[in-house]
């Protein structure tokens, strides 16, 4: 009887594709490449958060270098034009949710459509991998962002109070990719 009862205690895990391999895209006219980040990208990606964050870097070399090695469920890209990092996002995947826990494009390459491009590329993995949802946080005061976030589908949950160094608030959003539950 308790075999029958095996997989309802101890579900069987959803396995998680992370395979990824490097490609170029074409965005305005520019050739790039996006990889999955490494160690290696760890300086330039201090940079780019330098030149997104007005000289402050929210995540140290060590809080990169522990997500990076979460390679079960996380996927970091990073994309370059000729030798220069112009944009990351990293995610963690979960078979119900998966989050985007940081993206930043550098301020020159901003509004060319490469957060937009970042962003699908983590949706559609999300609905491959059949999470029900995708979710991340944003600064209540950065309205660009907002404003891409709500065109591609997210709604705001609620708000984390001092959620940032700073004690910026974040706006969580969430997009549902699969019909869910409410409860009641």
């Amino acid at each position: 009887m308790l075999k029958k009862f095996k997989n309802f205690f101890h579900p069987i895990e959803n396995k998680i594709d992370m395979s990824f391999s490097p490609f170029i895209i074409s965005i305005d006219g520019k050739r790039m490449q996006v990889m999955q980040a490494t160690d290696d990208n760890i300086p330039d990606l201090l940079i780019l958060e330098k030149q997104v964050y007005s000289g402050s870097t929210p995540w140290s070399s060590f809080s990169f270098k522990t997500e990076l090695a979460k390679r079960k469920n996380s996927l970091y890209l990073v994309v370059y034009y000729e030798s220069i990092l112009v944009a990351f996002i990293g995610a963690r995947f979960h078979p119900r949710e998966t989050h985007i826990t940081n993206i930043a494009v550098t301020p020159e390459f901003q509004r060319k459509s490469i957060a937009t491009y970042l962003i699908n590329f983590i949706i559609d993995k999300a609905r491959n991998n059949g999470s029900e949802a995708v979710s991340l946080e944003v600064r209540v005061d950065n309205k660009g962002a907002q404003s891409l976030y709500r065109k591609l589908g997210f709604k705001p949950t609620f708000v984390r109070k001092n959620y940032y160094q700073d004690n910026t608030d974040a706006i969580n959003m969430i997009l549902w990719l699969a019909p869910h539950r409410v409860n009641s």
